[in-house]
């Protein structure tokens, strides 16, 4: 396990698609996900892991701290996390979770926040078993034109 760095862009990149094709999603851009990861390599409130074998990227998990004024402390968000499929079930996924929950206690954030979609049975069934469990939440996302958003009704 290691911090990412702007190299492990085409081993990320490649589990990005495996993630995009595991929830349905379209891949993304090699080049979008390398401005993506430089960025986020210089951001102080993100970090960026990756777990190796055999010299090989297995797995990433990206994260972000976040301050959360609606409660006066912290939350560390999980916007990604993927294993490639040949290293599934190997510990890898757990590995990666241990290292998000260390960088949690060192900003003594009080929740580790996710999301997996319904249809994503196998991820929600391993994060209840590292105990996350699942909120009674909506989820709503703006997929409109930011710019020109529709009329209020």
């Amino acid at each position: 396990m290691r911090e990412a760095t702007a190299e492990d862009t085409a081993q990320i990149h490649a589990l990005a698609c495996e993630l995009a094709e595991a929830v349905g999603d379209a891949p993304p851009d090699e080049g979008a996900v390398r401005a993506r990861l430089e960025g986020l390599l210089q951001e102080a409130g993100a970090r960026v892991f990756v777990a190796e074998v055999g010299g090989e990227v297995a797995g990433v998990v990206s994260l972000w701290i976040k301050p959360d004024l609606a409660h006066g402390d912290t939350v560390v968000e999980v916007p990604m996390l993927a294993v490639s499929e040949g290293h599934r079930r190997n510990g890898i996924g757990k590995l990666l979770m241990s290292r998000v929950r260390e960088v949690a206690a060192e900003h003594d954030a009080s929740l580790v926040e996710l999301v997996a979609t319904r249809a994503n049975v196998a991820a929600r069934d391993f994060y209840k078993s590292l105990g996350f469990v699942e909120a009674d939440v909506v989820s709503l996302e703006f997929v409109g034109d930011v710019e020109n958003p529709p009329e209020e009704t």
